[in-house]
């Protein structure tokens, strides 16, 4: 059965063990951050702070920050998440419109709106303010009225104004260039149920309803209800929803903010949000994500989602695992594990999966055999030191288009939002299997007989 809505999943989550909820009072200046990085960097729970800043509003963060969690989000289990995924967006579900919901328990308009109501921190040490930091972006095509539901963060400039981030080829930033020239209705819902989060985050092909697939996801249609002050409809359970409209020309200096990367990144001008309705929930909560350097929340809603469009999308025969590492942020490395069927179709599946729309911000593919486990870095690291000639496995393809936020690219190409880089193909399959050198393995019957008795061996922690 789908989750109802956030608190149904936050209730989940502390029933399953993987919620802490810490009820000292902590800063939303830095203190907050300090607190989130040291339990990503042990693998912890997601937290609930239920006196961030002396607020009385609770701050949640961390919610999909492993494996487990994510599985827990989308009700199946951790090895099970590729092939769950791929058959429930098979059937898209498209959202239903009801007449109200929680999300207009209270409405507050024109001047009455004020962001700080929430709960929001200044995350890292050189962030150029508070930024709201798990949003979902709702729009509407002008022209074709496709609906959009994205992920771009938001910095808080005052009580009724944010700026966001979206590069030129988002979805965003495509349908208002369609009407430069008049303001552009957006919606930014906060707390929802996990699947639509998921959804607004998955590389799905251009033209996709996020909400229909979030339906698919959660095997029940989002619900929905018509915004207050402008032409859009939000998910009815959200707990806090702000409706607004990003004006013609108007820029404000957005940044520094630490991204998932890990990296500052730039501070510049970029469009503005201006807020013309408040609606939230009576006890409101207020769902954030810490984002720094991996491991971090980002890394697993980017991996996982990818990962399994791979598998649903690419086309060619023989693909058999992809794994987005952590430490490529989720995004810049993957590791797929094939079938070989010739010569040269390693660097064949590396073009299918760089060419496909979910491959996009990828730039270091390896490709191994289906032997090894792309999600062990010690088989992977295995693999290239033996079964790679450089000359003859690697490939540099350039000038393809990949992310604004990757830290390595000139700042010209950060800034403009383009983003050209090159990309790597590694192809660390064995060259010419049938003459390859053998696997050396233990004698098969004493291996077995080992598992069988391994108690008897009296070796601890294995």
């Amino acid at each position: 059965m789908a989750y109802k809505d956030f608190r149904a999943f936050l209730a989940k989550l502390e029933e399953t063990g993987h919620l802490a909820r810490v009820k000292a009072e902590v800063d939303l200046r830095y203190e907050v951050g300090a607190v989130c990085r040291k339990v990503l960097n042990a693998n912890g729970p997601a937290l609930l702070f239920e006196r961030p800043g002396g607020y009385s509003v609770p701050l949640v963060t961390n919610c999909l920050a492993t494996r487990p969690r994510y599985a827990v989000a989308l009700e199946t289990t951790p090895d099970m998440l590729h092939r769950e995924w791929v058959k429930r967006t098979s059937h898209p579900l498209p959202p239903t419109t009801v007449k109200t919901g929680p999300c207009k328990e209270n409405i507050l308009l024109g001047d009455q709106v004020d962001l700080f109501k929430l709960p929001i921190p200044i995350w890292n040490a050189l962030d150029g303010g508070a930024y709201i930091t798990f949003p979902c972006h709702i729009s509407k095509d002008p022209e074709t009225g496709e609906r959009n539901c994205a992920m771009y963060r938001t910095m808080v400039h005052d009580k009724r104004t944010v700026g966001i981030l979206a590069a030129p080829f988002r979805h965003l930033s495509l349908q208002r260039a369609k009407t430069p020239d008049k303001p552009f209705p957006v919606a930014i819902a906060l707390g929802l149920d996990p699947s639509i989060h998921i959804a607004a985050v998955a590389p799905f092909p251009q033209g996709t309803d996020e909400m229909a697939m979030a339906g698919a996801l959660r095997g029940e249609p989002v619900e929905m209800v018509r915004c207050e002050t402008i032409p859009l409809e939000v998910p009815a359970h959200a707990e806090v929803v702000l409706e607004g409209e990003i004006p013609p020309g108007v820029l404000r200096e957005e940044g520094h903010f630490g991204e998932f990367t890990g990296y500052y990144g730039l501070r510049l001008p970029r469009p503005v949000v201006e807020i013309k309705a408040m609606t939230f929930r009576n006890n409101m909560i207020h769902q954030a994500v810490y984002e720094g350097k991996p491991p971090n929340e980002d890394s697993i809603m980017l991996a996982v989602p990818l990962e399994s469009e791979m598998l649903r999308l690419v086309s060619l025969p023989g693909l058999r695992q992809v794994h987005m590492s952590v430490g490529g942020c989720g995004a810049f490395n993957a590791v797929v594990s094939i079938e070989k069927r010739f010569e040269g179709y390693g660097k064949m599946m590396g073009l299918a999966v760089l060419g496909a729309w979910a491959g996009r911000q990828i730039k270091n593919l390896i490709i191994v055999d289906e032997d090894i486990d792309p999600s062990d870095p010690r088989q992977v690291e295995w693999a290239l030191a033996t079964r790679v000639q450089p000359h003859r496995d690697v490939e540099i393809i350039k000038e393809a288009l990949g992310s604004p936020l990757d830290p390595s690219l000139l700042e010209e190409e950060r800034a403009t939002g383009h983003a050209r880089t090159s990309k790597m193909i590694i192809d660390a399959t064995r060259y010419d299997a049938k003459d390859f050198e053998i696997v050396c393995r233990p004698q098969e019957e004493a291996a077995a007989r080992v598992e069988r008795e391994w108690e008897r061996y009296g070796i601890p922690g294995i």
